[in-house]
C-alpha cells in the first residue's frame, strides 16, 4: 500500500492525534517516528516507510531508523538503533543525528527536525547549574552587618578587655 493511501486512511482516525485547544489551530500527533509531533504526512511515523525516531534512553539518546532495503514484512530486523552516550558532546551528537537522518534513513528533509529533537533532549538531560547567592548592591545591606557587630559588642558588656586574661 502506498504511503499516500496510508495517510488518507489514518489522517482523520488515529489514536495518536492530540487536539488540545481549538484556538491554536494546529493538530499534534504523538506516535513514534514523528520528530516534530505535528500531524502531517511529512512527519508521520505511521504513514511513511522511511522513519526516524529520536528518544531518550537511560544512558543517552537513542536513534531508531528503518533500513532502506528492508522487507516491508520485517519489523524488528528492519530497524537499526544508534545510541549517543550521555557524555558525548553536543557537536558530535548533532553530527550523528544529521547523518542518520539524511543518509542512513534516507530522509534528508528531516535533518533539521532531527537536530532540533537532539538539541531539546540534550538540554533536558543537562543538570542545571547552581547559581551563587546574589550579592546585594545596596548601601543599607552592605552597612548592616558591620553595624550589627558593633551593637552586639556594645551590648555584651562594653569593654573589649573581658576577652583578655588577667596578668596581675
Amino acid at each position: 500500500m502506498s504511503t499516500d493511501l496510508q495517510w488518507l486512511l489514518i489522517r482523520k482516525n488515529s489514536s495518536f492525534i492530540v487536539k488540545r485547544d481549538a484556538s491554536v489551530g494546529q493538530v499534534f500527533s504523538k506516535e513514534n517516528g514523528n520528530l516534530r509531533n505535528i500531524h502531517s504526512h511529512k512527519f508521520s511515523g505511521l504513514a511513511n516507510a522511511k522513519t526516524v525516531h529520536i528518544g531518550d534512553s537511560g544512558n543517552g539518546i537513542q536513534i531508531v531508523s528503518r533500513k532502506q532495503k528492508a522487507s516491508p514484512h520485517a519489523v524488528s530486523r528492519a530497524t537499526t538503533k544508534d545510541l549517543i552516550r550521555a557524555r558525548t558532546g553536543s557537536r558530535r551528537a548533532h553530527g550523528i543525528a544529521a547523518s542518520v537522518a539524511s543518509k542512513k534513513a534516507g530522509r534528508p528533509d528531516l535533518r533539521t527536525a532531527a537536530l532540533a529533537r537532539v538539541s531539546a533532549l540534550l538540554a533536558a538531560q543537562k543538570e542545571p547549574k547552581e547559581l551563587p547567592a546574589k550579592k546585594s548592591r545596596s548601601k543599607k545591606t552592605k552597612a548592616a552587618p558591620a553595624s550589627a557587630t558593633r551593637k552586639s559588642k556594645a551590648s555584651a558588656g562594653g569593654d573589649d578587655d573581658d576577652d583578655l586574661p588577667d596578668l596581675v
